[in-house]
């Protein structure tokens, strides 16, 4: 096996507690063709001064993108990857940290497996914010059926359900780029890359723990999750090719319509496009009928299709 280049992308927004931990991670690693880049946006906790002290006192070469001003991760991300060199690129939160033969294994998997594979991710440990083991709800030995017997991810399993976890992603550079740059007003950047990359390529598993996944306390506002349950539901529209989520949808919409309650523009406009629609609730979005009659519709009209 060759050892071509990875440019590993560590991005802080206040996360300057868990910044050494991340770098000694990534220092750490068996696997040393390495570019390392570090990004910090704006953070209010010294974040990037704990970058920049842990690099000289490391003599660890580095190439730092540090924001005065709040951009938000996808200009961060975007800026870093224009900076990429390696042909592969792992992107890790610097809360989070890895394995130390995590990159070993995933270069060597993918320069087994081929050009028809776009990226690879593996089993993680989640911990909390002291180090200590964490339930998360994800667990792949139980869900065998995400994946085809060759080990790739079924497609249209991504779509369901984001069963990636983003520390343990290494990605082609050049399924990256083709894929195209993060979008600023997306939340959920990650599963929107993993669902890119998915339509063109192939995405890889390995059965081990490699990363270490941190489960923080939330902060989320109500209107930020609010916001995060909508790009979610219009990601799956989106890029669901086979109506794997059609039921799912219908409900949300549907119950949301017969309850009066606002349906984001973002929601609707895209299920009006979505090629499982419901024919029934389409017409009473696009005629603004009233919830009574739209019950009605549902309830003496023929069987919904």
């Amino acid at each position: 096996m060759g050892t071509p280049l990875v440019t590993v992308i560590s991005v802080s927004y206040n996360h300057s507690r868990y910044i050494k931990e991340n770098l000694d991670s990534i220092k750490n690693q068996t696997y040393k063709n390495i570019q390392l880049i570090v990004g910090d946006d704006a953070s209010s906790d010294n974040s990037a001064k704990v970058f920049q002290e842990w690099l000289q006192s490391n003599n660890y070469d580095a190439i730092t993108n540090f924001h005065n001003i709040n951009t938000g991760l996808a200009t961060m991300l975007n800026e870093c990857i224009e900076l990429a060199e390696g042909k592969y690129v792992k992107i890790i939160a610097s809360d989070d940290y890895l394995h130390p033969e995590s990159i070993e294994n995933c270069v060597a998997a993918m320069e087994k497996s081929g050009d028809e594979y776009g990226m690879i991710f593996t089993d993680f440990w989640a911990i909390d914010n002291n180090n200590q083991s964490t339930e998360l709800f994800l667990q792949y030995n139980s869900h065998n059926h995400f994946f085809n017997s060759d080990g790739s991810l079924k497609k249209d399993q991504l779509v369901k359900y984001n069963c990636i976890i983003a520390p343990t992603v290494l990605m082609r550079k050049d399924a990256l780029i083709s894929t195209g740059k993060y979008e600023p007003h997306i939340l959920l950047e990650d599963h929107d890359r993993w669902l890119r990359i998915n339509e063109i390529k192939k995405i890889l598993f390995i059965n081990k723990k490699l990363a270490y996944y941190r489960v923080l306390p939330t902060s989320v506002t109500n209107t930020r999750n609010e916001r995060m349950i909508e790009e979610d539901l219009y990601i799956r529209m989106k890029y669901d090719k086979t109506g794997i989520n059609k039921s799912n949808l219908f409900h949300y919409i549907s119950t949301k319509y017969r309850n009066s309650e606002k349906i984001p523009a973002l929601i609707k406009n895209e299920y009006q496009q979505y090629p499982f629609r419901v024919k029934r609730l389409t017409f009473a979005l696009k005629n603004n009928i009233s919830p009574f009659l739209y019950y009605l519709l549902l309830k003496f009209g023929k069987k919904i299709k």
